[in-house]
This record gives structure tokens, sequence and C-alpha cells, in this order.
């Protein structure tokens, strides 16, 4: 199954340079109390699927592999949905409904079910299932129809000629979407080397090659497909010189929740869905803030750099600048809801390297590391329309914390115990310089 990977991997352009540069607190609001454990969340317990969706996956699996034994079948079903939810939790709400797009997840059906099948008598059966998998592929490159059975049958044949390993991993069922797309990349490049320029010809790059180029820069195979979720820790010096602590925590396919700490105590949380937000300060309630009223933090919700590329994003390639001597390319990015910005992106390492926002700030990303086989930047510097700067650093990315609804969910209006026990932890630490007991 593809992935529509959405979202930010630059997670300060939102804070730092939308939603904190400026030190606003955001809407008014009564404020807070959210239940949360001051340890790191235990990896949770998997719910096991419904009688309906496996009844419901597993009828497809028969459509789709009628020579598939019963046994397997189930078991493939079984492991679909635990990946479904675990991976694409949005999917598995959606997965009853008459209308599910069954077809977009037949390429994960049929890796499943593959996987089920081992022996050697099951070899004809895998190598064809691998086949249809390469079909679907063709399908949604938009591939002539008539095309289809024998460009899926020569490109099994040039994955099986190129690499035996490669080709018993997408037999066996082991090998998942991002990588396959790697490898036919792979055994397509003679084709693509066709169509090089020539000797002394510059090849112009559209604006999806650049992004493409930016995809297989920045992530090792298929780590942005393995992340589900991932926490990230920093320390804030706003526009008038304060430090602030920030620990957001963010889950496929849109969850976020930010707490903004300054001396050790959380001075705020916001947190939202994609759908709905909600926002709580010490001594106060949850108060839900309506989302027209959210601003530019709703972008905190975006689960990887749009650069990654998904549905809701356009790209268009404008022209080239350069900076210390290193040329960059701008690069419009746009979602659906009518807002923007252009990225830059450095000409030699695919790397973003700064932002122009759309209302006149900017914003520059340097230190980049690899957290769990992804490209981020861990020093962002945010320069307002009237020249202020935040700087937002980067101390931690954790990567598939095991972080659970709950924690994105306001907590009853009554429950201060967060705060609560925070501020007793305060009151209960060690003065700075002085050992503890």
């Amino acid at each position: 199954m593809r992935t529509n990977a959405v979202s930010a991997v630059s997670v300060a352009t939102v804070i730092c340079a939308g939603a904190w540069a400026t030190d606003s607190a955001g809407p008014p609001i009564d404020q807070p109390a959210v239940t949360l454990s001051l340890e790191t969340p235990a990896a949770p317990v998997a719910a096991k699927p419904s009688e309906a969706r496996q009844v419901r996956v597993t009828e497809w699996i028969r459509q789709l592999v009628p020579a598939c034994p019963p046994d397997a079948m189930v078991a493939a079903a079984q492991h679909f949905l635990e990946e479904l939810q675990e991976r694409h939790p949005d999917q598995l709400d959606r997965l009853l409904a008459a209308d599910f797009p069954v077809r977009d997840i037949e390429p994960s059906l049929l890796r499943h079910v593959a996987a089920q099948l081992t022996g050697p008598a099951w070899g004809p059966l895998r190598e064809e299932l691998a086949r249809r998998r390469l079909e679907t592929w063709l399908v949604q490159e938009g591939a002539a129809t008539a095309a289809i059975t024998p460009e899926g049958t020569a490109l099994l044949a040039k994955i099986k000629s190129s690499s035996q390993v490669q080709y018993r991993r997408l037999l066996e069922g082991r090998m998942e979407d991002d990588d396959l797309a790697l490898v036919l990349k792979r055994v397509r490049g003679g084709e693509a080397a066709r169509a090089a320029p020539a000797p002394g010809q510059t090849k112009t790059l559209t604006a999806a090659a650049i992004v493409s180029e930016f995809t297989r820069h920045n992530q090792a195979g298929s780590a942005l497909q393995r992340l589900r979720a991932y926490t990230v820790e920093g320390r804030l010096k706003t526009t008038s010189g304060e430090e602030q602590h920030l620990l957001l925590f963010k889950m496929r396919p849109d969850r976020f929740r930010l707490a903004v700490l300054v001396g050790g105590t959380t001075r705020l949380i916001i947190a939202g869905d994609g759908q709905s937000y909600w926002q709580q300060a010490p001594g106060q309630p949850a108060q839900i803030i309506a989302p027209d009223k959210i601003g530019e933090r709703r972008y905190l919700g975006e689960f990887m750099d749009p650069l990654f590329g998904g549905e809701g994003f356009s790209y268009e390639r404008l022209a080239d600048d350069s900076s210390g001597g290193r040329k960059f390319y701008r690069i419009a990015v746009r979602r659906t809801d009518g807002s923007g910005y252009i990225a830059h992106i450095d000409a030699e390492t695919f790397q973003e390297t700064g932002r122009e926002q759309s209302d006149g700030g900017t914003t520059r990303y340097s230190d980049f590391r690899q957290v769990a086989g992804i490209t981020m930047a861990f020093r962002e510097e945010a320069t307002d329309k009237e020249g202020r700067k935040g700087v937002l650093e980067l101390t931690r990315v954790t990567p598939n914390p095991g972080l659970i609804q709950d924690l994105f969910e306001p907590a009853a209006s009554s429950d201060q115990s967060y705060f609560a026990v925070e501020q007793l932890l305060a009151r209960t630490a060690p003065a700075a310089g002085k050992p503890k007991p």
C-alpha cells in the first residue's frame, strides 16, 4: 500500500516562525489539565481487529486470490489489519465503509498473502502475486491496459536478473512498497539513461523531479513508511529573549500535542487531530479552539515535511537563487486550503535549507542529522517581517515512542492532575548545582 506521507520533519517552522516567534500565546483561553503520564508512554497493546473487519478483509483476499488456503487468508487478513492499525489508523476507521478504495490496498493484501504461502509448492502462485503487484503500480502510473501484463512480466524478469535477493524478498512478501519503488527505479535506470540529455545539453528539472530528489536524498529506504509517531524536544529563544522548552508529540495521520514550558513548568498545551483543536493552561479547563481560529498552528499536524509528497500538496518551480555561493531551487508548496510557502532546496544535497513564509517571514535550517533514517534540521532560525528573530534548537527526537490516541484528547474539565504532579515535582527537585540526595 502506498503511503501518502503528509507533513513536517521541520517541526520548528510552524512553532518558531508561525506560532511562537512573536511570543504570541494564541487565542484567549480559560485553560488546562490534561492527564499525561510523566513517564515515556508504554507501547500500546494493539487492539484486536473487529470481527467485521476481519471478515471483510478475508473476503477481499478470497476474491483476489481464490487459490489461497483458508487458513492463510485469515492470517494474511490479521497481519494486514494490524499493520493498518499501526500505520494508518484513519484508513482502519473507514475500512467498513461502502466506498472504501479497495484497489488502493490491493498491493498490500497481495504482499501479506505471499508472506503466508511458505514452501516450494507455492512458488508459482507467489510469482503470480508478485507480477500482479507490479501491475497495480503500472495501473496507478497510468499505463495502457494492453501493455500492463507484458510490462509487469518484463519488470519481474528484470528484478530477477538484477538481484536474486530482491527477487526473493518480493516473492516472499518481505518487500514493502517504499522498498519496491526503489527497486523499480533501479531496474528502470537503463530507460532513464537513454532518455538523458546528450553531452553538452543541460537537463531542466521540473518541480516534481526536484521534490522526488528531495524524497530520495532525505530518507533511507522505506524509513518514512516505518515511522508511525515521534516526539521532539527543543529549546526556543523567542524574539523577546525568553527561553522556552518545547515538547511536541506527533502521530499519524495528523495528530499533534505541543507543550510549552518555562522555568521547568508548563505554561501552555495545544493539541489537535486535523479536525478539532484544544488548548489548556495551569488552573484552567481545556478549551476547544474553532478551526478558523487556530491559524498557522494547524500545520503542526502535518506529520512530515510536505516536500515528501502526498495528497493535498502541489508544487511549482520558481526562479533559482543562491546564498553563500551555493545555488538552491525555489519550490512553491501549496496546500488545498490555499496556504503555502516557498521552500529552498540545496541544488547539491537536496536538503531544505530555508523557507519564505507567506507573511513575509523567513526561516533558515541547519545542523542536519538522520533520525531513524530521515534527515531532520536540528537548528532553525525564524525571522519575522519586522526583522525579529527566534531560534529553535532540537535536543532530542524519539521515533515510534508508543503514543496512544488518549494523549491527544482534552482531559475532563475538572482534571488538573498533570499540572499538579508537575508542580509537586518542581517543588521537590534539588536546587541547581546541588547534588540529589
